[in-house]
């Protein structure tokens, strides 16, 4: 029996179309192992990371392979290595279970190994539910290696988020965010009525808010799916956010939402935006409960060089930036727009921390005269 939790999407991205499931209950263990059973593989491999509890793995029946916590080209070798003396063959699938780093890596490793193996996501949080796992493009979190290969199937359980932290949820609703100023701003008003900073949500508000990410993705990546043109909206903010997180102990998500504020501004000194819309970005990130300045230890004279570091990163030379919600600046096709220091600057005093209260001198009366 479907409950109103219950999603089902075919995803279409280019020629790839796969399969997202949102569920939740116990019954949905069954449902999701008869969805494993319908594969006919040989073996199926678990690659996970540090963080997925051995209960969750106890659902699965697989040989699993943990994902050490800093990742790089000689940990996806080591990986290979094991799943090749695990007996993997193109009949094995893959299932990455974990985070953005675990469904990354095993996007990675199925893209390489026997020229494609099958993969299943099962995200276990809110970022990789409503992003990464959405998407064909697999990367190393250095951002600097990574292939495209579409998954056979999304399964997003979500009683798994039930026991995330509600400051991880609270940064993991950037996608979102991201996706309603950038794509979909047609939710705008449903989706700020919903969101609260106590991040405390039914499980009915989280398959909407998986509804709205997944159909935002769908929309620009049906004809892109390398994410090279149209489908670049996706990363607004971003180049921005990873700037700010070079400079501070923020979480990603929240990072990423100074990145937004940051990119509106900038593009109301470059006259593309207006205030208002400007100030729709910040209404949001504040019911989310997200941080709109930066904290104050930030040597805001360092941050433009710490956003050209994350753009050599990166890639992409320039910024995403909007000229309403939901229109993203376009030069020449292509929507990376060049950004010169003062735009760069004037686009980070958004964020630029409130002064400190200056305290006041403690009053001192002198003794009244006997």
């Amino acid at each position: 029996m479907a409950h109103s939790t219950d999603l089902d999407r075919v995803l279409q991205s280019g020629g790839a179309h796969y399969r997202l499931r949102v569920r939740s209950g116990d019954h949905a263990w069954d449902e999701l192992a008869r969805e494993l059973a319908a594969l006919d593989a040989d073996r199926f491999v678990v690659l996970a990371d540090g963080g997925v509890p051995p209960e969750l793995l106890a659902r699965v029946p697989a040989q699993v392979l943990r994902i050490p916590g800093a990742c790089t080209l000689q940990t996806v070798e080591l990986l290979a290595e094991q799943l090749l003396q695990a007996g993997a063959t193109r009949r094995t699938v893959l299932l990455a279970v974990g985070g953005e780093q675990a469904g990354g890596v095993a996007g990675l490793l199925a893209g390489l190994l026997f020229q494609g193996l099958r993969l299943v996501h099962l995200p276990t949080t809110l970022a990789a539910m409503c992003g990464s796992a959405l998407s064909l493009r697999h990367l190393l979190p250095s951002g600097v290696l990574g292939t495209h290969h579409a998954p056979e199937l999304v399964w997003n359980q979500l009683d798994l988020l039930r026991a995330r932290p509600v400051d991880e949820l609270r940064s993991d609703l950037a996608e979102l965010i991201r996706n309603v100023l950038a794509v979909c701003p047609a939710h705008y008003d449903r989706v700020a009525a919903i969101l609260h900073p106590d991040a405390r949500y039914g499980l009915r508000d989280l398959a909407s808010f998986i509804a709205v990410c997944a159909d935002a993705r769908a929309a620009v990546t049906a004809y892109d799916p390398l994410e090279r043109g149209p489908a670049r909206v996706l990363e607004y903010g971003r180049t921005l956010g990873r700037g700010i997180g070079l400079l501070t102990a923020l979480r990603p998500g929240c990072a990423d939402g100074l990145g937004m504020l940051a990119s509106a501004r900038t593009a109301v000194h470059l006259g593309l935006l207006d205030a208002a819309d400007e100030r729709a970005h910040r209404e949001l990130l504040l019911r989310n409960g997200s941080p709109v300045t930066l904290p104050r230890s930030v040597d805001l004279d360092a941050l433009p060089s710490a956003v050209r570091l994350a753009t050599a990163r990166s890639g992409e030379p320039g910024l995403v930036l909007l000229r309403a919600l939901g229109r993203p600046h376009c030069v020449g096709g292509d929507l990376l727009t060049r950004v010169d220091e003062d735009a760069l600057r004037a686009g980070l005093e958004a964020c630029r921390p409130a002064a400190a209260p200056r305290s006041r001198p403690a009053l001192v009366l002198a003794p009244a005269d006997r």
